[in-house]
């Protein structure tokens, strides 16, 4: 049977120590990288869909992606997402409220005959 010294055996697992910490750092390195590129996409995603319904058009879309980015680290993007879940689209159109049953200057077909605004 082939013995292994001591040290060999040391060695070995001084080599397999360092090579952990190697793999460990390089996991770490890339789970931070993942988790930028998955808040980045997440505020690119989120400011389309804000700009698209109107919501925050005062600041251009790099802007916004980089104040989203920020909120998302600390935590708030899912209440911002939430948020912007709730307003509707406005695609440019501005409601007016108007009542198309005009009687004049009347409150009823009466007082509208008698101003002289009917027929």
């Amino acid at each position: 049977m082939n013995k292994l010294s001591s040290s060999k055996v040391a060695q070995v697992l001084e080599d397999a120590r360092y090579m952990l910490l190697s793999i460990t750092e390089e996991r770490d390195k890339l789970a931070s990288e993942n988790a930028y590129m998955k808040r980045h996409l997440e505020a690119e995603k989120l400011a389309s869909v804000m700009h698209d319904k109107g919501v925050r058009m005062d600041v251009d879309h790099a802007e916004l992606v980089g104040e989203l980015e920020k909120a998302a680290e600390e935590g708030r993007l899912p209440v911002i997402q939430e948020a912007v879940d709730m307003v509707s689209h406005q695609n440019g159109f501005t409601g007016r409220l108007s009542n198309d049953d005009v009687t004049g200057g009347g409150g009823n077909a009466l007082e509208s005959y008698i101003l002289g605004n009917v027929g």
